[in-house]
């Protein structure tokens, strides 16, 4: 039973948005044994007419390779305030909007937790995975091939965006394992 739970979170995890930790960033890569993650703001960056389907909420995974279970998290992202965190994003293109994410206090706690103990194990950032998994809305029908979806974070103190996903196409982004089929926003 382990094993069948072992390979499921395994294809699971392959199919999730993964955040290149070992890509370069804007002041060097991501990483996730000693980057402050619980700190990430979220940034989706989506075309008018499309929207966070808040209801069903946004997934935050932080998955070590070989780790325990307080080191498998799954945390639902809370809207972030946009005037505190407005100065460290780029102004979105013409047509696009941001809806801001952040994770609550305790999944911060757990995070950084998580961190701690894959430190002391000597865990490498190469076996850490970041993901999320979005549930989007639309205002009506849309061209699911035409429309495109990025996913953005950044930390305090950081220049430049990390891509978790980028101009990814709405049909792509609902094959996900996780996702949900495209709403109507309310």
């Amino acid at each position: 039973m382990r094993f069948v739970f072992a390979a499921l979170l395994t294809l699971l995890l392959a199919a999730c948005s993964t955040l290149g930790v070992n890509g370069p960033g804007a002041n060097g890569a991501l990483d996730p044994v000693h980057d402050d993650v619980a700190s990430l703001l979220i940034a989706f960056d989506l075309p008018r007419g499309l929207g966070p389907n808040n209801a069903a909420g946004q997934l935050f995974t932080f998955d070590v390779a070989n780790g325990g279970p307080s080191e498998h998290l799954r945390a639902t992202l809370l809207p972030a305030d946009f005037d505190e965190v407005a100065n460290r994003l780029p102004a979105p293109a013409e047509g696009r909007q941001y809806y801001l994410y952040q994770l609550s206090e305790q999944s911060k706690a757990q995070i950084r937790a998580a961190q701690a103990t894959a430190a002391a194990r000597g865990i490498t950032a190469a076996s850490i995975q970041l993901g999320i998994v979005p549930h989007l809305c639309s205002a009506g029908p849309v061209d699911k091939n035409a429309l495109t979806v990025s996913i953005f974070a950044t930390l305090p103190g950081r220049t430049g965006l990390l891509p978790f996903m980028d101009r990814e196409t709405l049909a792509a982004v609902l094959q996900q394992p996780g996702s949900t089929q495209l709403a109507i926003c309310s």
